[in-house]
């Protein structure tokens, strides 16, 4: 059984597709009139890639991993 966290499972797909690089994943909760949400995202040697949000933060960081597919790299 795999117990990567959600966040650990993107940090890793993002360190595969960018070998070598400073791969950093954030996640943050914004605070906001209705409940506010959780924004995560993903820096490349200093540039971010990937931003994902969602009130629930599970979900923002599966967000993520549709937003690296999106970019055409997975």
């Amino acid at each position: 059984m795999n117990n990567t966290s959600p966040k650990g499972k993107v940090a890793n797909l993002a360190g595969l597709v960018y070998p070598g690089s400073n791969v950093e994943v954030h996640g943050t909760r914004v605070k906001g009139h209705f409940g506010g949400y959780f924004l995560a995202e993903i820096n490349v040697n200093d540039r971010t890639v990937a931003r994902s949000r969602h009130q629930n933060w599970r979900k923002a960081y599966k967000g993520l991993e549709i937003e690296l597919s999106k970019l055409g790299v997975v």
